[in-house]
C-alpha cells in the first residue's frame, strides 16, 4: 500500500500527489524490488523525481541497501544534470561549490526525514519541480552572487610593498612553511615565493578566498558559536570549505611542481 503524505493544507484540506504519481507507485507497490528499481532506471521510460524522493525518504519501505543506493545515484545523476544547466558556470560566480552546496542540502534533507520520519519533505511528493525551485533560489541568495558583503575586505593582504618590489606576507611565507614541508629551503629563494604568490592569485575566486582566510590562521570550523571560522565568513558548510582547499592545493602543487616534495 503506498504511504499517503498525511499533512493537511492550511484549509485543512489533505495534501496529495498528482494522480499520474499516485497511479504509478500504486503500480510499482506491485512489484519485487528489483523490478521496482528496474523501473525507476528505466531511460526510456524517467519516473517522475516525486516517485524517488518517495522511495528514497521512507525507510519503512524496508527497502534494501542496494535498491536504495541505486535509486539514490540515479536521483543525484538527475539533480546534477538540472543544476548545470540552471547554475551553469558561464553566467553564475563559483557555480561549482553553489550545485555542490544545493545537493548536499537536499541529501542532509532526505536523509532527516528518513532516519526521523519528521516528514518534513513531503512537499516535494506533491510537486517537486516547485519545491526545487524554491530551495535552488533560496540557497542562491544565501550563497550566489547576490550576497552584497566581501569576508576578504579587512583581510591582511597576501602580498606587502618592498624596496626590491612584490614581496610574499609573512602570514603567507608561514603558511607555505607548512604546506611545502619538508623543503623549507625553498621559501629562502624569493622567486619561489614570487611564483607561490602568483600561483596564489591566479585560483579561482571562491578558492583563493579559502586560501587567503587559512592562511591567516582562521579556522575552517569550531564547536565554539563566538569564534569566527571560515565556513562562517563564506557562508558555506565546512565540507565545501575543505573542497575549496583541496582543489587550491591541488593546483598549488601544478602550478608550483613540487609534488615529489610533498
Amino acid at each position: 500500500m503506498v504511504i499517503s503524505l498525511g499533512k493537511v493544507t492550511r484549509d485543512g484540506k489533505p495534501y496529495q500527489r498528482r494522480r499520474e504519481t499516485e497511479c504509478l507507485l500504486e503500480n510499482l507497490d506491485l512489484l519485487e524490488p528489483d523490478q521496482l528499481v528496474d523501473m525507476c532506471l528505466n531511460p526510456d521510460e524517467i519516473v517522475p523525481f516525486e516517485v524517488l524522493i518517495y522511495y528514497l525518504r521512507h525507510k519503512e519501505l524496508a527497502l534494501e541497501k542496494r535498491h536504495v543506493e541505486a535509486l539514490f545515484k540515479s536521483f543525484y545523476t538527475r539533480i546534477e544534470t538540472s543544476l548545470n544547466q540552471s547554475i551553469p558556470d558561464s553566467r553564475v560566480d563559483r557555480a561549482r561549490d553553489i550545485r555542490e552546496e544545493i545537493v548536499v542540502r537536499i541529501m542532509e534533507k532526505i536523509a532527516s526525514d528518513r532516519n526521523t520520519q519528521q516528514d518534513k519533505m513531503y512537499y516535494w511528493e506533491v510537486n517537486f519541480n516547485h519545491a526545487f525551485e524554491s530551495f535552488r533560489k533560496d540557497i542562491l541568495k544565501q550563497l550566489g552572487p547576490t550576497y552584497k558583503s566581501d569576508p576578504l575586505r579587512n583581510a591582511t593582504a597576501l602580498s606587502q610593498s618592498a624596496e626590491e618590489g612584490l614581496d610574499v606576507s609573512p602570514e603567507v611565507e608561514a603558511a607555505a612553511a607548512e604546506f611545502f614541508n619538508p623543503n623549507q629551503s625553498k621559501l629562502d629563494d624569493p622567486a619561489f615565493r614570487l611564483r607561490l604568490l602568483a600561483a596564489i592569485n591566479d585560483l579561482p575566486d571562491d578558492e583563493k578566498r579559502a586560501v587567503g582566510l587559512i592562511l591567516q590562521g582562521i579556522q575552517i570550523e569550531s564547536k565554539d558559536p563566538d569564534v569566527m571560522t571560515i565556513s562562517k565568513a563564506l557562508k558555506c558548510r565546512e565540507r565545501t570549505v575543505r573542497n575549496r582547499l583541496s582543489r587550491a592545493y591541488s593546483k598549488l602543487k601544478d602550478a608550483l611542481q613540487v609534488e615529489e616534495l610533498l
